[in-house]
């Protein structure tokens, strides 16, 4: 049975190819790993979404979204949703 995990981390984001990955890596630094990261992307038309998969590896945890709204509101919303 999979157990859900302690907590969860949402990461709305739109264009942030530079500073994403700073903070997947930091997250996959941790010395617990009792959580998921999910990052809800509201349409990035830069690199976002591809920098973000590329460390899928490093979070096993890391749940991608996309958000059809440009708004971080819904993002966390659903974000929190899932």
């Amino acid at each position: 049975m999979n157990q859900k995990p302690f907590f969860s981390i949402i990461i709305p984001c739109l264009n942030e190819e530079k500073y994403l990955p700073l903070l997947l890596k930091d997250l996959s630094n941790q010395s617990i790993d009792d959580f998921e990261v999910v990052v809800i992307d509201g349409g990035s038309t830069d690199q976002t979404v591809k920098k973000a998969t590329l460390l899928q590896d490093k979070l096993p945890k890391l749940v991608l979204l996309h958000s059809k709204v440009k708004n971080v509101s819904v993002q966390r919303n659903l974000g929190a949703h899932n």
